[in-house]
C-alpha cells in the first residue's frame, strides 16, 4: 500500500505525495520547494530541509527491524529503495 505525505501546495490547497515516486527535490523562491515525480512538478510550502525531512520519514520506518519473527510475517514483505 502506498504511503502518502500531505503537504500544502504553493498556490493554495493540499497535495498528497508518494515519497517512493519522488525523482528529486529542488529549493525554489521564497519559502517553497519543488518536488518532481513521474514527469510532474509540484511547488509545496516549506524549506528544502523541511520537505526532504518529511519525505524521508517513511524510509526511517521501513528500516526499523521487526521486534519478532511473528511480527515480520504478520506485516508481510517490505520493499526498500537503494538497498
Amino acid at each position: 500500500m502506498a504511503k502518502f505525505v500531505v503537504m500544502r501546495k504553493g498556490g493554495g490547497g493540499k497535495v498528497a505525495i508518494n515519497p517512493d515516486l519522488v525523482a528529486y527535490v529542488r529549493s525554489a523562491a521564497g519559502a517553497f520547494t519543488d518536488v518532481f515525480f513521474d514527469g510532474q512538478q509540484v511547488a509545496v510550502e516549506g524549506t528544502f530541509e523541511e520537505v526532504v525531512a518529511l519525505l524521508s520519514l517513511g524510509d526511517r520506518r521501513a528500516l526499523q527491524a521487526p521486534a519478532s519473527q511473528a511480527e515480520e510475517v504478520q506485516r508481510g514483505l517490505a520493499f526498500r529503495r537503494g538497498a
